[in-house]
């Protein structure tokens, strides 16, 4: 079949382009401890809820988590053939756009005391305690969205692609280069790990589902 070019023409305007610049990082529901670790840094103090709806603003650039497939390889006659196994799930880097005082540094840092130890504050040589590993439940998120927006005048504040991790944390808080020979901005990467995700497209409702029973509910053959 020969291309034509009003067929083209009426794809891209129908459904446009996605840009790069119409997002937005959402960091919400974070555990208790997690709050309260923020709260009682000796940088912050009470303001873990002005440092949190201030990473939507400075979140300068995301990458969107990518999905792999464990494959296995299988023969029976003839040539093998891959069959699909376990989905691995790639941690994603996010770079946030740092304050005077560097309180969104210290903020993934307290973070992250939740999970090695609280160690970092102390102000004598930590022993012991200081870093006892949390329990998984006291620091995962289900609450990190990656939004994407369409950026056009229909619905402008309306999502088009909304992505969720599950049971993420901050697994790296990468360094901070300084130098006298730059006064540029100073800026903050943070590498997320997680579980799995899960999306919502445009138009995308989800079918509410009770939770399975696994283990339970067993009656074997014959009683």
């Amino acid at each position: 079949m020969p291309f034509n070019v009003n067929d083209f023409t009426a794809e891209m305007n129908g459904g446009g382009f996605a840009r790069g610049d119409f997002f937005e990082v959402s960091l919400t529901a974070l555990p208790q401890k997690v709050r309260d670790a923020v709260n009682q840094s000796a940088l912050l103090g009470p303001s873990y809820n002005s440092v949190l709806n201030g990473l939507r603003f400075r979140a300068e650039s995301v990458t969107v988590p990518q999905r792999a497939i464990t494959p296995i390889e299988y023969k029976d006659y003839g040539a093998p053939f891959k069959i699909g196994s376990t989905a691995n799930y790639i941690e994603i880097d996010v770079t946030f756009i740092l304050s005077k005082d560097l309180r969104e540094r210290n903020f993934f840092l307290c973070w992250q005391d939740v999970i090695v130890g609280d160690h970092r504050l102390r102000e004598t040589t930590a022993r012991g305690s200081s870093f006892d590993l949390g329990y998984f439940d006291d620091y995962k998120c289900d609450g990190l969205e990656i939004i994407h927006y369409p950026g056009d005048d229909e619905e402008p504040g309306s999502p088009a692609y909304v992505t969720q991790l599950r049971d993420a944390y901050p697994l790296n808080v990468g360094p901070v280069t300084r130098s006298w020979a730059s006064a540029e901005i100073l800026k903050q990467q943070v590498t997320f790990t997680y579980r799995y995700f899960s999306e919502k497209p445009s138009g995308f409702n989800a079918t509410p589902r009770k939770p399975e029973n696994i283990g339970f509910g067993f009656v074997p053959i014959g009683i």
